[in-house]
């Protein structure tokens, strides 16, 4: 089996970043006193783990590899509220698909669409009061 060195750095260091807005996600969830916004990262995360789930699962197919225990470190997003962690979680799906160019990508690109699409729906949520 080949080790986790042989995917793209690029695409692991997205992965770990999509690890760690779900951990910044529960932090703003525990740390509201807006139940509405309680219950909107509840969506949101359930929502940017099966999108991060699928990503990976992709990565992994596409490479040929597993990650073992221990291989990735979630890297935490600069924001620490939900709309603005929204707007930074998109501007990185937007330079991760940007760097995808080879037609075999197609897979993991769709997923972004996804994820950029849902970026934009949370956005809007999270804006009603």
């Amino acid at each position: 089996m080949k080790i986790i060195s042989n995917m793209k750095k690029k695409i692991v260091d997205f992965i770990c970043s999509l690890h760690g807005y779900l951990i910044r996600l529960k932090e703003i969830h525990w740390n509201t006193n807006n139940n509405s916004e309680h219950l909107l990262c509840d969506e949101i995360s359930d929502a940017l783990s099966d999108c991060e789930d699928r990503f990976t699962e992709c990565a992994m197919g596409m490479e040929g590899i597993h990650f073992r225990i221990g291989d990735l470190k979630p890297m935490l997003p600069h924001a620490e509220s939900l709309i603005p962690m929204l707007k930074e979680l998109e501007k990185e799906i937007i330079e991760m698909e940007d760097s995808l160019t080879s037609k075999k990508d197609v897979g993991l690109i769709n997923i972004l669409d996804e994820m950029i699409e849902n970026c934009n729906k949370f956005k809007y949520r999270a804006s009603q009061k």
